[in-house]
């Protein structure tokens, strides 16, 4: 067996079954593996001094700035997919590729979490998309997740109402109507500027549907492309009187083209298990999110804004630290974001990216 495949192989087991104890000794085999097969990664480490004989805790291991997605390969084999991002921050010229070596690694971090965060209650539900297909959109990670929500949750009736030319407000309602009459709960799953969309165009023809108990919402990302700006309060205000689906039942999702794991609001997991907590951002065990202070890159005082950093296992293939351009803080059990990281709060991002890219 290879030494990837090896290592490819622990962390399949450890999202199937997560033990927090064993977390640290597992990603610093990670580092090792990468730092081993993928030379750009070395070349980065050995700069800082950073070999696998001196680094010892998880904390430790050098975080692969986000920016270096948009120069450079990283990948420990030949890729299976390449996943781009949308290139609405940076532009399209400067869209991050994700190479992955071994899709097995997404698939399975992708459906765990929703079955973590999304369907805790549920293993069979009819699935409304409002994302979509990879078939229209193949280098896009979100797509991807969608296709494999409705292949490991998705009953009977699954359907896509978006098109190239955009939402099929005809198909959308025709299925929130459908669902009205079975009873059987709806999942929808969106982007949040497609879920205004869809809201707005229900207040402008006047409908409101009451789904059935159990039916739930997704939605992944911010505002961008969004016809205005709503707060996350107004939004789940709006959905429960178009759709009559309570703010427990709804999450936010957040993802990024160059990770393999999402965060996820905890709202419905708490719900089904009993617990009550602050609706939060939370990562599932196979990925550890730390905020750091923006010009230093250390840990940030409990409360205060940083940059995320994701520690993903899942990763294994690529690069297990992303150090993201994202402000948030801590929050509860998660975190929240607070935006994108501009001027000053890019300094500590910049110096890692130096540092990445090596001298001149």
């Amino acid at each position: 067996m290879s030494g990837a495949h090896w290592v490819h192989e622990r962390v399949l087991a450890y999202i199937e079954a997560p033990d927090a104890e064993r977390f640290e000794a597992l990603a610093l085999d990670v580092f090792r593996h990468q730092f081993e097969t993928i030379p750009f990664y070395r070349q980065y480490c050995e700069r800082r001094g950073a070999v696998p004989a001196a680094v010892r805790q998880w904390t430790e291991i050098p975080p692969v700035p986000v920016e270096a997605f948009r120069h450079v390969e990283l990948c420990c084999g030949p890729p299976q997919r390449r996943f781009r991002s949308t290139g609405t921050t940076h532009g399209p010229s400067r869209r991050s590729v994700h190479a992955l070596p071994d899709l097995r690694l997404y698939r399975a971090s992708a459906v765990a979490g929703m079955a973590r965060f999304l369907f805790p209650d549920a293993r069979a539900v009819r699935i409304l998309s409002l994302v979509h297909s990879p078939a229209e959109l193949p280098d896009s990670s979100l797509a991807q997740m969608v296709a494999w929500a409705m292949e490991a949750f998705g009953a009977e009736g699954s359907a896509y109402a978006v098109t190239r030319q955009g939402i099929d407000f005809a198909l959308a309602a025709d299925a929130l109507r459908a669902a009205e009459r079975s009873g059987e709960p709806l999942c929808i799953l969106a982007t949040t500027a497609a879920l205004l969309h869809l809201l707005d165009d229900c207040q402008a023809r006047g409908w409101s549907f009451h789904l059935p108990h159990g039916s739930r919402l997704m939605d992944t990302g911010g505002a961008k492309g969004a016809p205005r700006l709503m707060s996350r309060r107004g939004l789940l205000r709006a959905v429960w009187n178009a759709l009559s689906i309570p703010g427990y039942y709804c999450v936010n999702e957040y993802g990024m083209a160059e990770l393999s794991s999402q965060a996820y609001e905890n709202a419905i997991a708490n719900r089904v298990a009993g617990r009550f907590a602050r609706r939060a951002l939370v990562s599932p065990p196979w990925m550890r999110t730390r905020i750091l202070e923006p010009a230093t890159l250390r840990e940030a005082a409990p409360g205060e804004a940083g940059l995320l950093c994701h520690y993903d296992l899942a990763n294994a293939g690529t690069a297990l630290v992303v150090l993201t351009e994202d402000i948030g803080r801590a929050v509860g059990e998660g975190f929240e974001i607070l935006g994108r990281a501009a001027g000053a709060e890019l300094r500590g991002c910049s110096l890692v990216w130096e540092s990445f890219r090596g001298p001149a």
